[in-house]
């Protein structure tokens, strides 16, 4: 395990909750808070909390993590790479929504994906905090609802730029397949209820852009803050979809804070 800080971001929300993403963290837990869209492709916003662990074990580079609602395992014991399975709780859309035509669409049901994590780090041997990340991600949804495929692809970099404060900028891209991309953002006769929303068949590609900036403060040996805001831009079909184009806004923001406590 690294002997340098760890660096702790909120990021973005893929899922309905707050995501908080950790580089070089050993043993930690806590609790982030933010505000959300809606629903993806909303223009009304909401509040999300979000509990957190991590362990690593001692001596390795092996660690267990829930972020939220994710889970992942990183089975390397590895500090140049990362790999493991994940497990996602994936939040749907009911009708408790603030827009009044999409709240009266069929709901979505809540349902769980599995797949896979990798991370390539390079790090500054002179300064640990300094770190450049290459990672991505695969989605499969078992929970029979869209049976869809997701994959992200990002890039991390943390630069402490005070003795007390890392600074992190991370930039993505998600991709979905067309079942994925159609069971969100498409309307047709079984799921346009009764909201009169014109009908719309969304199919896949590259369909979200984000980038995010975040700072870390080290209050103490023990106690870490962070706050964070992320900017995402929905593209492709669905940002076509009256989910989005008519009812909602393709301009996503996240925004959030996090406290956390470091074991040692």
């Amino acid at each position: 395990m690294s002997d340098g800080h760890p660096s702790l971001s909120i990021g973005p929300c893929k899922t309905g909750f707050i995501e908080l993403d950790f580089e070089n963290m050993p043993t930690v837990f806590g609790l982030g808070v933010g505000t959300l869209p809606d629903y993806v492709g909303s223009d009304d916003y909401t509040v999300g909390v979000a509990p957190f662990f991590r362990y690593t074990f001692k001596g390795q580079e092996r660690y267990i993590q829930l972020i939220a609602n994710e889970f992942t395992v990183n089975i390397l014991n590895n500090d140049k790479f990362r790999f493991g399975p994940l497990f996602n709780y994936r939040f749907g859309r009911d009708d408790d929504v603030d827009d009044e035509l999409v709240s009266r669409m069929e709901e979505i049901e809540d349902t769980v994906e599995a797949g896979a994590f990798a991370d390539i780090l390079w790090v500054n041997a002179s300064e640990k905090r300094q770190r450049f990340i290459l990672g991505a991600r695969i989605y499969q949804d078992i929970g029979d609802e869209s049976d869809g495929f997701r994959a992200n692809l990002n890039a991390r970099y943390w630069y402490p730029i005070a003795k007390p404060v890392d600074l992190g900028i991370t930039a993505g891209v998600f991709y979905q397949d067309d079942d994925y991309s159609n069971h969100y953002f498409g309307v047709n006769a079984k799921n346009v209820g009764t909201s009169g929303l014109p009908f719309f068949t969304a199919d896949g590609g590259f369909n979200e852009y984000y980038a995010m900036v975040g700072l870390n403060v080290y209050l103490s040996k023990n106690w870490l803050l962070s706050c964070g805001i992320r900017g995402s831009i929905i593209s492709g079909d669905p940002a076509d979809s009256p989910l989005v184009d008519q009812q909602g806004d393709s301009t996503q923001w996240v925004g959030g804070i996090g406290i956390g406590y470091i074991m040692r």
